[in-house]
């Protein structure tokens, strides 16, 4: 009987986490809006379901490393929610100012949080809670369960290539584009934005490679299946004509080349197909716009813009922070008028410049931690443990990827790259040997 209600729950648990990772796809392409409440809504039954069976003491290390760091980035908000005495509120760094200007605005309050951003910061907490409870709910799936999971990603991400293509093909006015706001050529699938729906395709290449490699020792056929899905992926990032984007997929191209088997003739054909099509396609239907962007000055980027004066946002809101969520109102007064375009900067487009403003001295904390992580894990498993099968090295570089994105961009802040991210972290955060090898 309880053998009966465990598989019960297993099934239940990674139906429920397909559903909220097919959602994030689906409708988590933009920053807010109803995509988001959407998504949210799929994260409820996620979220109950990984309390009920996430367990510390079946949890590894790692996992439990993890869960540490994401329970106090969650504490994080919640304390930057606290209403405070409006003379503590005082001390901290710029906010004298936003109390004077409150007084003159006969607005005066004796209670106030420390976030400049109430609003946005409830909707960071509810972010990052979605990625929490997918990520811990995750980790109590079987191996089997997360590469079926981790199959219907590499599927739904094809699928939203091809929709990439058709609104490329469609030009402008194209009636595919999900967002008003967008840009106005190229492939961005269910994106608002082209960099995230590149950063996307170049983290589930190395999956597809991965999964060639994994199925190939088993079922040959479906092995192969898998390449002309790492093509449509490459060329979906092509079509973006994000330059970082391209970057990191044509590099996570060749990192995935580096799995397949080269003691089997039909994988090594099978990678010599997709090497020789993705090329042949990205030339044939890319190469214009792609050198069209590339050949754009570099210095005229406006992130450059955002990096100096997000700089001196972050120099001047230190320790403390703005708040989580507060960006795009606290970023504006450093930014000197002669320099302020008609674009409104939502966020840095730079991880480290964004949490530095918003979360100060925490936020360095907290990127150390994930970094400490990542570090723990290549030498754990690549180099003391020497595990080196396809599916844990293709999902560190999943992981690898949307971070080094961040540096020029804000991939993470989106539901689809966030959901993907979390089933590929819960793979590499998960014991050694258990999670990647004859359930794949």
């Amino acid at each position: 009987m309880q053998d009966f209600i465990a598989g019960r729950s297993e099934r239940l648990a990674e139906t429920f986490s397909g559903v909220l990772l097919v959602a994030a796809l689906a409708f988590g392409g933009g920053s807010r809006g109803a995509g988001d409440a959407i998504v949210t809504f799929a994260a409820l039954p996620v979220l109950f379901l990984a309390c009920a069976r996430w367990s510390w003491a079946r949890q590894t290390s790692l996992e439990r490393a993890a869960t540490l760091v994401v329970a106090s980035a969650v504490a994080w908000h919640l304390l930057q929610l606290v209403p405070l005495p409006a003379a503590w509120i005082g001390a901290l760094p710029l906010r004298p100012s936003v109390l004077a200007d409150l007084k003159a605005a006969g607005a005066e309050r004796a209670w106030l949080p420390a976030t400049l951003d109430a609003w946005g910061t409830v909707r960071s907490l509810v972010g990052l809670i979605v990625f929490g409870a997918l990520l811990l709910l995750l980790s109590t799936l079987t191996s089997s369960a997360r590469s079926r999971l981790l199959k219907l990603a590499v599927v739904a991400g094809c699928a939203m290539a091809l929709l990439g293509y058709a609104q490329a093909a469609a030009g402008q006015n194209s009636l595919l584009r999900p967002y008003e706001q967008h840009h106005a050529i190229g492939a961005l699938g269910t994106f608002a934005n082209r960099n995230h729906f590149a950063s996307l395709m170049a983290m589930l290449l190395p999956m597809a490679f991965a999964l060639a490699a994994q199925s190939g020792r088993i079922r040959r056929v479906e092995g192969l299946l898998w390449y002309p899905a790492a093509v449509v992926l490459l060329l979906g990032a092509a079509l973006s004509f994000s330059r970082t984007g391209f970057v990191l997929a044509c590099a996570s191209a060749l990192i995935g080349l580096l799995l397949v088997p080269r003691r089997r003739k039909v994988s090594v054909l099978g990678a010599a197909f997709a090497l020789l099509a993705g090329a042949g396609m990205v030339s044939f239907y890319a190469s214009h716009g792609l050198r069209s962007r590339l050949e754009l000055d570099p210095l005229e980027d406006l992130r450059w813009q955002y990096l100096h004066f997000g700089w001196e946002a972050a120099k001047a809101y230190f320790p403390w922070g703005s708040g989580p969520g507060s960006f795009r109102y606290v970023y504006a007064p450093f930014e000197h008028i002669a320099k302020m375009g008609s674009v409104f900067a939502l966020h840095a487009h730079n991880e480290l410049i964004e949490l530095a403003v918003e979360w100060g001295l925490f936020g360095y904390a907290f990127m150390a931690s994930v970094i400490a992580l990542l570090t723990m894990v290549v030498r754990n498993k690549l180099i003391v443990a020497r595990e080196r099968s396809p599916i844990l090295v293709g999902s560190v570089v999943a992981v690898v990827v949307p971070m080094l994105h961040s540096l020029v961009d804000y991939p993470l802040r989106t539901y689809a790259v966030v959901s993907v991210y979390a089933l590929a972290a819960s793979i590499v955060l998960s014991r050694v040997g258990r999670s990647h090898g004859q359930g794949a």
